[in-house]
């Protein structure tokens, strides 16, 4: 039968079209699409370095003693983070720690964050560009290459992600609800300060004072009393947060301070910006696609009539701000780049519907192309894995996790199975519109996630968990509750004290003097830096398949 003639095919096709109009059909695609990308990977995994093991430390730090004001690391204060992040990790732990472990319940405080990151992107798309954008720029989020793995682990910087989105979202709600506006904006600001410190809060501050100049809606008494009410709001709650720690630690509090504020000012803007500036600049062709591009195309079709275009002017110049803030004050780190993402995700939509067929023809061929060989890829490793055929492909899994056998799990593989089949018949079937290139490219990096972690996610906690060098450091130490540690990470150190409650002190600690054995991580190949007169080597482990890291025990030298 024709196709064309058939009266249901033709009403899925309407209720599904990628015109932008909401159906229910469409709704329910795209909750599940989100929840898809957003749930798998959050649990079911050991916390792995760097950014997990520092969370989860200080997560578990705060549960152990109750203290919530002064996060610790391994019995240590850790002032390098702000807290939001940990508080609300611990208060997931609290409330899931009787179903999941610690470090799967506190991981679902990722996935709040990205919750909340994905609703400030749709509030600000609906706002700028109409009700038909408010999906697309949501898929066109978690379709960023360098969210992916980030928005999945304890990662403290989510928390200032997600404050941005909503300043964001507040600013572009000023117009047409300055009530909602305002309450986003505070808490926009307050989320970025409390979640990231001055790295995020900056910009965001920033771009609401600097809006009048770009004139419109903005340049309003209305709006000027926005954005006092939202900076006087999120300062008193900032100010009220660092009076308090004052109050308790006074000098923890200055620590933190001089790390937040003036590490950030004079390392940044004389390390980096010899040294680190080009960093953001370097990583975003893959790190924001491919958003970056689509942005692009917005700002040089708007070029001409940005006078008369709020709506392209607000992420542009947010888009503006943030770039330069982070190539200036954050370190070159991956996560540091992230608020980044939402100015170009929501300038990328701007022009979404005027792009070249040709280009976005060729955006979705790519996509479809480069995931439908991932997917490919993934189920190969599978089938080596289980059934050692392909040889090359088993002889490298060994070589990258020796001894670990791979166990058979029919559900995981039942779903990546249908969720494979799937993937060929939404692909074989969609239509060809400029928007479906960006939706085929979220299902497509959804699809890659989810086959991840159900065909692969025991293999990869096997290469990446502590646990096992903890397991077989432990029963070398016994009964000894600290070690001294030299060139020991502070991730590692969180991980040693969560696995085995075993604290790495170092050599000047006062504590130090009662231990009996020092720990030294080096890389392979190097020696480790302390006096080696007075010390004899009794044990020496890595994780398998690790090439780079190398745990030596000492015991005194007799």
């Amino acid at each position: 039968m024709n196709r064309a003639a058939d009266p249901f095919v033709d009403t899925l096709r309407q209720r599904i079209a990628y015109d932008g109009t909401r159906t229910p059909v469409k709704t329910a695609l795209f909750l599940l699409v989100c929840l898809a990308w957003l749930l798998p990977g959050l649990v079911g995994h050991d916390p792995w370095k760097t950014d997990e093991a520092l969370a989860l430390g200080a997560v578990a730090g705060m549960l152990r003693t109750g203290d919530w004001a002064v996060p610790l690391l391994a019995g240590e204060p850790f002032v390098e983070k702000a807290p939001l992040f940990f508080w609300v990790a611990a208060a997931f732990a609290k409330a899931f720690g009787g179903w999941l472990p610690l470090h799967d319940a506190a991981r679902l405080a990722s996935g709040f964050f990205m919750a909340v990151t994905m609703a400030g992107v749709h509030v600000a798309a609906v706002a700028l560009y109409g009700p038909r954008a408010g999906r697309i720029a949501v898929l066109l989020l978690i379709g960023c290459l360098g969210l992916l793995i980030r928005a999945h682990e304890m990662n403290t910087d989510l928390a200032g992600l997600a404050g941005v989105s909503v300043g964001v979202a507040g600013l572009a709600l000023a117009p047409r609800r300055p009530w909602a506006a305002a309450g986003l904006l505070a808490a926009g600001l307050g989320m970025a300060f409390l979640g990231h410190g001055i790295v995020p809060t900056l910009p965001l501050a920033l771009l609401a004072v600097a809006l009048p100049a770009l004139g419109g809606a903005w340049r309003t008494r209305a709006y000027a009393a926005i954005a006092a009410g939202g900076l006087a709001v999120a300062a008193a709650v900032a100010g009220a947060w660092l009076l308090a720690w004052h109050g308790r630690d006074p000098a923890l509090a200055a620590e933190w301070s001089a790390v937040a504020f003036a590490t950030r000012w004079s390392g940044g803007i004389t390390r980096g910006a010899i040294a680190d500036s080009a960093y953001v600049a370097k990583i975003l062709p893959w790190y924001a696609w491919p958003a970056l591009p689509l942005a692009a195309w917005a700002a040089w079709r708007a070029r001409r009539t940005l006078a008369s275009r709020a709506d392209i002017r607000l992420p542009l110049a947010a888009s503006a701000f943030f770039f330069v803030a982070l190539s200036l004050l954050a370190p070159g780190r991956e996560a540091s780049a992230m608020p980044l993402l939402v100015p170009l995700v929501l300038l990328g939509v701007a022009e979404l519907d005027s792009l070249p067929r040709g280009a976005a023809s060729a955006l979705d061929w790519f996509g479809v192309t480069t995931f439908s060989l991932l997917a490919l890829i993934l189920w190969v490793c599978f089938v080596a894995a289980m059934t050692g055929s392909p040889a090359a492909v088993a002889d490298f899994l060994a070589r990258e996790v020796p001894g670990y056998a791979y166990p058979f799990r029919f559900i995981p593989f039942a779903l990546a199975a249908l969720l494979t089949c799937i993937w060929v018949a939404v692909v074989a079937r969609s239509l060809r519109t400029t928007r479906r290139a960006v939706v085929n490219w979220s299902a497509g990096i959804t699809m890659v996630w989810m086959l991840t972690m159900m065909l692969g996610l025991p293999l990869i906690d096997q290469a990446r968990s502590y646990r096992g060098l903890a397991a077989r450091l432990a029963a070398e130490l016994g009964d000894s509750p600290c070690t001294i540690g030299v060139g020991v990470g502070d991730a590692q150190r969180a991980l040693l004290d969560y696995f085995i409650g075993l604290r790495v002190l170092p050599p000047g600690h006062p504590d130090a003097a009662a231990c009996r054995t020092l720990l030294a991580q080096a890389n392979r190949g190097e020696a480790p830096d302390f006096d080696a007169a007075r010390w004899r080597e009794a044990w020496r482990g890595s994780r398998p398949g690790d090439r780079t890291e190398a745990f030596i025990l000492f015991r005194p030298a007799p």
